[in-house]
């Protein structure tokens, strides 16, 4: 039988948890990178010309991609495995977070507990039985930047996975194959991995602890409005930048401003007019304007969050 003392919060991250704190992304102001709504059609039609070969147009394609912020207000845990590759990302990551599950059964922003995926919707202060894994390879350039007392720091090279297993059960915690609903063989009766399934799905039903699913989740919704929302102000603001930075003609510039609060209702005369502003500014400007945007977004999101601490 299974108690909650036999539980274990794993995460896998780029993040190292400054100050032993778990940060949500839009606490973090975590960022990314993805393609413009407003240029994106033009720039693959126009690499598309070149008939590149699948890797090479991919490679070229990404260096067009605009800083966005990611706006996710929760963050994330398996419970005694790792998350596991799917279509909703790939989770190559080279720090792991492993913290005793008992700690936070009554966090109020606990929203929800399941075998694969617990999430909360505050920073996460980790305890002092919390044990984060890090690259042997990458322990001076986190002592540079982290104060690392008070953790309980790890080293481990070659395979994450690995590190996470051997460090589980040397802790005397039991490590199982986490899939998108849970655990492998959680739902087959009579293995360990389904006893620790059930166990995990009646203690969030006796603690009245919902169990919703991150994707169908309210807060899930909200993060995907705000994402929404930010990035197209992201979009208006790499589209002013190249109209201001790339010698664009005046009269060009005055079309494609009278029509951008229309976009949406002229969607094929605006696409016409952004093929036009890419020919002027050329692809190679086109992706040196945009490096510099980038870089600009960045330091100013340096600012923001130097200004937060």
């Amino acid at each position: 039988m299974y108690k909650i003392d036999d539980c274990l919060l794993v995460r896998k991250t780029t993040v190292f948890p400054d100050n032993g704190v778990v940060e949500t992304p839009v606490h973090g102001l975590a960022y990314g990178f993805g393609t413009s709504s407003l240029l994106g059609d033009v720039i693959r039609d126009k690499l598309l010309e070149k008939e590149l070969d699948m890797d090479t147009f991919t490679s070229e394609f990404n260096k067009y991609n605009i800083y966005f912020e990611t706006f996710r207000s929760t963050i994330h845990f398996t419970i005694n495995g790792v998350v596991a590759d799917s279509m909703y990302g790939v989770f190559d990551y080279p720090y792991a977070i492993l913290e005793p599950l008992k700690h936070h059964i009554s966090d109020s922003s606990l929203k929800a507990l399941r075998a694969e995926d617990t999430y909360f919707s505050d920073d996460l202060q980790l305890s002092s039985d919390a044990i984060i894994l890090v690259p042997e390879d990458k322990i001076d350039e986190v002592r540079e930047k982290h104060n690392l007392e008070g953790l309980n720091i790890r080293l481990y090279s070659g395979n994450i996975e690995d590190a996470i297993k051997s460090t589980m059960i040397e802790l005397g915690y039991q490590f199982f194959d986490v899939n998108d609903h849970g655990y492998r063989d959680g739902l087959d009766g009579g293995t360990d991995a389904s006893h620790m399934y059930q166990f995990i799905y009646e203690f969030a039903k006796n603690n009245n602890i919902s169990q919703e699913r991150h994707f169908y989740s309210d807060i899930n919704y909200q993060d995907q409005q705000k994402r929404s929302e930010e990035g197209e102000k992201i979009d208006l603001m790499h589209l002013q930048y190249i109209l201001d930075e790339g010698g664009v003609n005046d009269e060009l510039v005055e079309k494609i401003n009278e029509l951008l609060p229309y976009k949406n209702y002229y969607r094929n005369e605006f696409n016409q007019l952004m093929r036009i502003l890419v020919e002027e500014v050329g692809l190679l400007k086109l992706q040196e304007l945009t490096n510099n945007f980038n870089n600009m977004m960045i330091e100013d999101r340096k600012r923001r969050k130097s200004v937060k601490k």
